[in-house]
């Protein structure tokens, strides 16, 4: 193991203890830090170590993972815990978790949002979440990314990041491709600096704008802009393929013609350049229109909710759940699944209460097999009802509830009396919640295992 701060903080004391950096990853992000941020970043250390490591404890306690002959609390670093665990093919998971860690500290020392809750814009919300996923021990996990992209590119820094708009001769486009990112026959197409940077594209002026929850999604003007990175976020390179780029309008209409009760972010247009003749994975890109309040309406994620605001918690969780539970469990009934968690569902609220969900990101939806759509996204149902559950139910449903101040009986009794007559009620209500087992897909990414939950809505 690494002990080493580098010259300018050797040691940081706090109170009777020394705190050290201890991977290189921590150490290198520590010197490119000015003074004052090297501060908080070392204070933020043992805290970030700590919470990436119950997620490694919970991933021990319900996932199927191979045998584990250690005590997970005789570690204090989850490095440490993965390295004693020996498993075969985990290098790449400890050198993502050991990345995590170090951007989760960092992320920990961005200055606190002062806009009041309920005036912030959706992008404010969206740079509220400091921790990223709440179960994944990559949540801060940025492969690739210096500690200065981390703070030039991380949402919860909350910088303005300037696209770059690169005149495209040879490129694909599907869908309604705006007038004003068109330049004759060429388009102009936003490119992330990261990757305009690593690629060497040439650039005909900048877009200025936010990013989003998913850091390659970023704001600007009347659009959210899915962009390319070559790089590992959290659990994936964030490429876009050629079938994606060329199937993103179709997915987003045929959701419009089957979504019932939740709004859609739709898919606009899709564009890449082409390259060898074939759309360009590294340089693509999906627009969607950026979804506009209504009159006194607070628009957010799901996973920006502060639940310290809800006085009515089991009131405030039964119209939740009305908005939210009959639209997914009748799409499961009709061979779809949404992948409905945190992220991915947009809330709005009136007066503290919800009053309408959006859902984004339509990428990663499952159906029953139907020829308008392509292979990738087939389904059993088996599959589609483990996905649904997993998504909405084992992950943003129990994490809201986990989060409210009530008894948890009480709260999944309420969302118990929304689920509505389908052919999936009975599981749901009755059979172990199925939940992604998200390290062992880090371990295994071919892996069709899932975990599994203890039902919460039997007594």
């Amino acid at each position: 193991m690494i002990a080493s701060t580098g010259d300018r903080f050797p040691r940081a004391m706090c109170q009777d203890q020394i705190i050290l950096t201890q991977t290189p990853v921590e150490s290198d992000f520590l010197a490119a830090l000015d003074e004052r941020r090297a501060e908080r970043f070392i204070e933020a250390l043992p805290g970030a170590r700590a919470a990436i490591l119950a997620r490694l404890r919970r991933a021990l306690a319900i996932e199927p993972l191979p045998q584990v002959s250690v005590d997970p609390a005789d570690f204090l670093h989850p490095v440490d815990l993965l390295t004693a665990l020996r498993w075969r093919h985990a290098e790449s998971l400890v050198t993502e978790v050991a990345h995590s860690v170090a951007g989760l500290a960092l992320s920990r020392t961005a200055s606190p949002l002062t806009t009041p809750f309920a005036s912030r814009s959706l992008e404010e919300h969206e740079q509220s979440v400091v921790d990223g996923h709440p179960l994944h021990p990559c949540c801060r996990n940025r492969t690739g990314f210096t500690a200065a992209d981390h703070l030039a590119y991380g949402p919860e820094h909350r910088p303005v990041v300037h696209l770059r708009l690169h005149p495209a001769a040879d490129h694909v486009v599907f869908g309604d491709w705006p007038g004003e990112l068109r330049d004759g026959e060429r388009i102009l197409l936003p490119v992330h600096p990261w990757q305009a940077d690593r690629l060497n594209v040439t650039t005909a002026g900048t877009l200025p704008a936010s990013p989003l929850m998913a850091l390659r999604t970023l704001s600007t003007g009347a659009w959210h802009v899915k962009t390319t990175l070559s790089a590992q976020i959290t659990s994936a390179v964030r490429d876009i393929s050629g079938e994606s780029i060329a199937t993103a309008t179709t997915v987003s209409d045929f959701l419009g013609s089957v979504v019932e009760g939740i709004e859609l972010q739709h898919n606009r247009a899709s564009a890449a350049v082409l390259t060898n003749g074939e759309p360009d994975r590294r340089l693509g890109v999906v627009l969607r229109d950026r979804p506009v309040p209504r009159e006194g309406e607070t628009l957010l994620p799901l996973a920006a909710l502060d639940a310290g605001e809800i006085t009515d918690p089991i009131g405030w969780l039964a119209e939740f759940a009305e908005l939210t539970v009959p639209p997914l469990m009748t799409l499961l009934a009709r061979g779809v699944a949404l992948e409905a968690h945190e992220q991915n569902l947009v809330l709005g609220l009136v007066n503290g209460r919800p009053s309408r969900v959006i859902y984004r990101d339509l990428a990663d939806i499952r159906v029953s097999p139907r020829a308008d759509l392509p292979a990738r996204l087939h389904a059993s149902p088996e599959a589609l009802r483990a996905k649904t559950f997993a998504t909405f139910f084992a992950t943003a449903l129990t994490g809201l509830v986990d989060r409210l101040d009530a008894p948890a009986a009480d709260l999944w009794a309420v969302v118990a009396r929304t689920v509505p007559d389908t052919p999936d009620r009975h599981a749901l209500l009755h059979d172990p919640l199925p939940a992604k087992p998200l390290t062992l897909m880090r371990l295994d990414p071919e892996t069709t295992k899932w975990a599994y939950l203890p039902n919460p809505f039997r007594p």
